[in-house]
């Protein structure tokens, strides 16, 4: 080797992390960002941190905890809305030069360089582990493209994220039991076990048997021992084999020798570990009263086994037909387990930790998502044991390890081609199908049966639990509908072929943005928005955060920051009234001294005015929160550009509004959830 070419694991990790990078560069959906209402939760506490280091959201998000102060909280992990605030404060620095810049695609960024990021740790974890760099590439690219995570690349979940977290780990814990004392891979691994737990509090389990490995180093018996040991091809360039070196210039220094061992504490460990622990902690008690508060009253309540058999086995959720490269893993795992058994029985815990926890949780199957959703920041480990054992053994291991990663590049190829919430968007208004009672089983939602004694389930369930109707099957159908013209059409038509019960959805006359998605055909490449005129954006994921903050501030009476946050040059007519109902409420901004009502009533009316003579399209000025303001402004309102059938019905709303003095976003609120 040359002295200008760079080592091994470098060389091995930094081209996995740029396949990788290319690869999801080319392919993603930026349009698929901010279209989950668990992501807009999220993606809402970013925009509050981002904006008045606050975490509050409205109470539009239905299982938010309610505040006394009239906001609400995100029951989520406050990890990726942490995250998340860098690209917001992004598109707020880029927003105040061009406003109408897409934020979609900025936001993107995140997942893609946390899975880039993964993609770099997994393969140096694998390389300095004894695999060939090769193998070790291949482990890397593999986490990503021949597994789900590569469907969340556009996606507005955490599993970027907390895959990154479990990665960083696993190489943290790898290094350190090279070399107990480096400072800076203890402060990685403390970092990232840690944020894996403010991401999501589960993960507790995940990180818990890694940092544990760290706390207690491996006994060292003899340099050759280290070297023979680990020598998967002959190489010495192992994990051990460093440690030997590393040990051996240490005796040097020492003047020879061998020291009796002792255990050394970690302090840049534990320190790194416990300050991320304690914002933990603080965020809990802030927001719920009490540690480990976000899903109150959801329970480990599905039968342990039938959710064993349907993450793995099954065709829905299972991970061995998502990610096949996984059933190579005991082999590495074994022959892990000869040179250095309490390091793989740390990694080995970690996933099957997390595989026993979501076998039995209620929602085994993450709902929404791409493939076993709860069981992909837990791949790491197994992507590492995988290429151990293709590195380490014959060419048939080898031979099925290259056919498991190009089926899984395959498998994966249509959940990043179809991002899943176009498909779980379609479902939503396919009616509820026939399910045998065997296999609704322990499901106690999205079931029901019908006053005809047949037990239905609805679409998106079928989803999990019907073979017929596999993921896989469904994306794959989707997209060849998308590839032919008039997808919208043959959807109406014949619904998607072949499929045992019939999927037939009902499109609504104004779709959603995640239908819009569905309906449209396959896009790829980040940043054609930037680049390409004409490029259709289906949503603005940083708009509607700051929109729910925008109602936020009203619920919280600060009239002020509502107008404050939005740009009096948006045309979104959602956007609109919302100024409007702040400036109403708020007496159009004058002073204590002024008649509030008066005042705040001649505002609205101007500035609607103003608003729908510049306005592009006439039907906002007849949007229902537009009617509502106005209506309350200057009362009883001139309903007559709705249509006559349903004037009635929004007159009572009116009434009920005065009559409760709810303002637009609870009036709002209560005709979509009953709930003010």
């Amino acid at each position: 080797m040359s002295a200008a070419a760079p080592p091994p694991a470098p060389r091995a990790a930094r081209g996995a992390a740029l396949v990788v990078l290319v690869v999801l560069l080319a392919t993603v959906d930026t349009r698929s960002y901010g279209l989950i209402p668990d992501g807009k939760e999220m993606l809402s506490a970013a925009a509050a941190v981002a904006h008045f280091f606050e975490i509050g959201v409205s109470r539009d998000f239905v299982n938010a905890p309610r505040r006394p102060a009239g906001d609400a909280v995100s029951r989520y992990g406050m990890g990726l809305s942490l995250a998340e605030a860098v690209p917001g404060t992004v598109t707020c620095v880029l927003r105040a030069a061009a406003p109408s810049v897409p934020s979609g695609p900025v936001f993107v960024l995140l997942p893609i360089a946390c899975l880039v990021a993964a993609a770099w740790a997994t393969g140096r974890s694998t390389i300095l582990l004894g695999a060939t760099p090769g193998w070790a590439a291949a482990s890397g690219a593999g986490l990503v493209l021949a597994t789900p995570l590569w469907g969340y690349a556009a996606s507005d979940y955490g599993e970027p994220l907390q895959a990154l977290c479990v990665a960083l780990a696993v190489l943290g814990v790898v290094e350190l039991r090279a070399d107990s004392a480096s400072r800076r891979w203890q402060i990685v691994l403390g970092v990232a076990a840690g944020f894996a737990i403010l991401t999501k509090t589960l993960l507790v389990l995940a990180v818990a048997p890694l940092f544990l490995a760290a706390v207690f180093p491996r006994a060292v018996r003899s340099e050759e021992d280290f070297l023979e040991g680990n020598r998967a091809d002959g190489s010495g360039r192992g994990l051990e084999a460093r440690a030997a070196r590393r040990a051996a210039r240490a005796r040097a220094r020492r003047g020879g020798g061998a020291a009796p061992a002792r255990l050394r504490v970690p302090w840049p460990l534990l320190l790194s570990f416990s300050g991320i622990l304690f914002l933990w902690s603080l965020l809990e008690l802030a927001r719920f009263g009490k540690l480990f508060g976000g899903y109150a009253g959801e329970t480990f309540s599905y039968p342990f086994f039938t959710g064993l058999l349907r993450l793995t086995v099954l065709p829905n959720k299972g991970l061995f037909w998502y990610a096949p490269i996984v059933l190579l893993a005991p082999f590495g795992f074994f022959a892990l387990r000869r040179r250095d058994a309490r390091l793989a029985l740390a990694c080995a815990a970690s996933f099957a930790s997390l595989l026993l926890a979501a076998c039995a949780w209620w929602a085994w199957d993450g709902q929404a998502g791409w493939g076993p959703r709860l069981l992909l920041p837990a791949l790491p480990p197994l992507l590492v044991f995988a290429g151990l054992a293709c590195s380490g053994s014959a060419r048939p291991v080898r031979f099925a390890g290259a056919l498991a990663l190009v089926l899984g590049a395959g498998v994966n190829l249509l959940g990043a081609l179809v991002p899943f919430p176009a498909v779980y968007a379609l479902s939503s208004v396919v009616p509820p199908q026939p399910i045998p009672d065997g296999r609704a089983d322990g499901t106690p939602y999205e079931i029901e049966r019908g006053a005809d004694g047949v037990l239905r389930a609805t679409a998106p369930h079928h989803l999990s639990l019907t073979p017929a109707w596999s993921p896989i099957r469904v994306h794959a159908l989707l997209l060849a509908a998308k590839l032919r013209s008039g997808v919208a059409e043959s959807l109406v038509r014949e619904g998607l072929p072949g499929l045992d019960p019939p999927f037939r959805p009902i499109l609504p006359k104004e779709p959603a943005p995640a239908m819009l998605l569905a309906l449209r055909p396959v896009r790829m490449g980040w940043g054609r928005e930037y680049f390409l005129e004409g490029e259709e954006r289906v949503s603005d994921p940083w708009g509607d955060a700051v929109r729910d903050q925008t109602i936020r501030a009203i619920d919280m009476k600060d009239y002020a920051r509502a107008q404050a946050l939005n740009s009096d040059s948006s045309s979104d007519p959602r956007t609109v009234a919302l100024i409007a109902e702040s400036m109403r409420l708020g007496g159009g901004g004058q002073g204590a001294g002024a008649d509030t009502h008066d005042s705040g009533a001649a505002a609205v009316l101007s500035y609607l005015s103003k608003k729908s003579s510049s306005s592009s399209s006439p039907a906002a000025s007849c949007h229902p929160w537009i009617l509502f303001v106005r209506s309350m402004a200057a009362p009883p309102g001139d309903l007559s550009c709705m249509p006559e059938a349903q004037r009635e019905g929004f007159a009572r709303g009116l009434d009920l509004a005065r009559r409760q003095g709810w303002p637009l976003t609870a009036w709002a609120r209560a005709a979509r959830t009953g709930r003010p």
